[in-house]
């Protein structure tokens, strides 16, 4: 196939089909039951064709050309070699279309292929295309994350309402948001390959910093020798429980949320409560708090919700350290995340971890676009020149203003939560039907 007036083929003039086959070992060859693939650039399908040949399941997978041109030319043609496998054409015309049109319901992960010939012909489109299949798939994840984790976060909601009304001194809510102050930067510590060259930066300016840590990367930064000056919690799941060291200091104060994991509210620790943008996060600050932040995170990243705790602090900027997108031999995470000992429960010869803790390049790509999103959107500067801003920072001090007590009221009876969320119309229905079970909970024992 030749574009008019040009010399560029997109498929070999001497012998396309053997092209077609040497392009498709590049095509991932293996996919996990919840991921979905898309395959960039079909032309006359050399490629896929001979792709599809050398896979059992071919119901996961979706075709795009982009240039509906090429449909008149040779699109029945292909249609009876592909059989039932969708193929669409026309990028205009997909962009378009509801992500429920081609995506199929319980995809947690898309798998992005462009035939090389297109990403050297046509740069700009294909980045334009793989931009679009990372936005959409940062959405469905953040769907299924609400539809598996949504029951478990109004149970552990009224479950921790509960607990730590029983012993308030340990607790402390994020009440207001402080001033912003230039001087007072604020270090953002995740769990990235790089964080192991960093830390020699964050332990000789640590002092200058206010060093807030993942649950993540604390286990590192203990082993180390850092101590940082809190640790931010926001994930419910299992994992949680062995990002925490068995013999955490108990002065360092943990953010978390009420909907977060049990293992935090048995810890020592203090705990300083935020609000998220959960439905009863609100109403319990509309009801508690009037002036409490509520947190936003448009990047659904961890790093995208602790810039937004360190602005309520009073940051008047933040770094980010362990947050780079450069691997070392496909790993994904420093070292001492506990990661190491919640994988010995899953180990069998079904599916090798190296699928759990490590990454292929091409879906390791897609997490840069993280961070253009934070940068777009941070109400606060997220700086680059680290060493140089760092030399001006003066000490972050006073962030303790931002917290506030539990009132005598707090948190109110499990009838009262009843009441209040059956005058909410707009109380998402998947929470509404947990209510009168969950807030139980809350209700004197008789």
């Amino acid at each position: 196939m030749k574009e008019e007036n040009s010399s560029f083929h997109l498929h070999s003039t001497q012998n396309p089909i053997k092209e077609g086959e040497r392009i498709s070992l590049s095509i991932p060859q293996s996919l996990q039951k919840d991921e979905f693939l898309v395959i960039i650039g079909i032309g006359c399908g050399y490629h896929a064709v001979s792709y599809l040949k050398s896979v059992e399941d071919t119901t996961k997978i979706l075709l795009l050309e982009p240039f509906s041109e090429l449909e008149a030319l040779v699109g029945a043609e292909l249609k009876e070699k592909l059989g039932k496998v969708p193929i669409y054409y026309g990028w205009e015309k997909f962009e378009k279309l509801d992500r429920s049109d081609w995506m199929p319901t319980g995809t947690k992960n898309l798998r992005i292929f462009i035939h090389p010939n297109y990403s050297r012909r046509y740069p700009d489109l294909s980045k334009k295309i793989l931009s679009f299949f990372q936005k959409k798939e940062s959405i469905s994840q953040n769907k299924l994350a609400k539809q598996e984790f949504g029951r478990l976060w109004v149970r552990n909601f009224f479950k921790h309402l509960k607990k730590s009304s029983e012993s308030p001194d340990s607790y402390r809510i994020l009440g207001k948001t402080l001033s912003p102050s230039p001087g007072k930067i604020g270090c953002f510590v995740g769990a990235s390959p790089n964080l192991e060259s960093e830390i020699d930066w964050i332990r000789q300016n640590k002092e200058k910093l206010f060093v807030l840590s993942s649950d993540t990367a604390l286990g590192y930064l203990l082993e180390t020798g850092i101590q940082p000056h809190a640790v931010l919690s926001i994930d419910s799941g299992l994992g949680t429980f062995y990002h925490f060291p068995e013999h955490i200091p108990e002065n360092i104060p943990i953010f978390t949320w009420f909907g977060g994991a049990c293992r935090i509210f048995d810890l020592k620790n203090p705990k300083i409560i935020y609000l998220s943008t959960h439905p009863l996060d609100q109403i319990l600050g509309a009801k508690f708090y009037p002036n409490a932040p509520i947190l936003e995170n448009p990047s659904l990243n961890v790093a995208g919700l602790a810039v937004s705790l360190l602005q309520s602090l009073g940051a008047g900027s933040v770094l980010l350290k362990g947050f780079g997108f450069e691997r070392e031999g496909g790993k994904t995470h420093c070292r001492s995340t506990g990661y190491e000992r919640y994988d010995r429960f899953f180990i069998d010869r079904k599916r090798s971890l190296y699928n759990s803790r490590y990454t292929p390049e091409s879906r390791w790509r897609t997490r840069t676009s993280v961070l253009e999103i934070l940068k777009k959107w941070s109400p606060i500067p997220i700086l680059s020149e680290i060493d140089s801003n760092a030399k001006n920072a003066e000490a972050f001090s006073g962030w303790e203003n931002s917290l506030e007590s539990y009132p005598s009221s707090f948190p109110g009876s499990g009838q009262n939560w009843r009441k209040i969320c059956s005058g909410i119309s707009e109380l998402p229905n998947d929470i509404q039907i947990l209510l009168p079970r969950e807030t139980r909970l809350l209700d004197p024992r008789t």
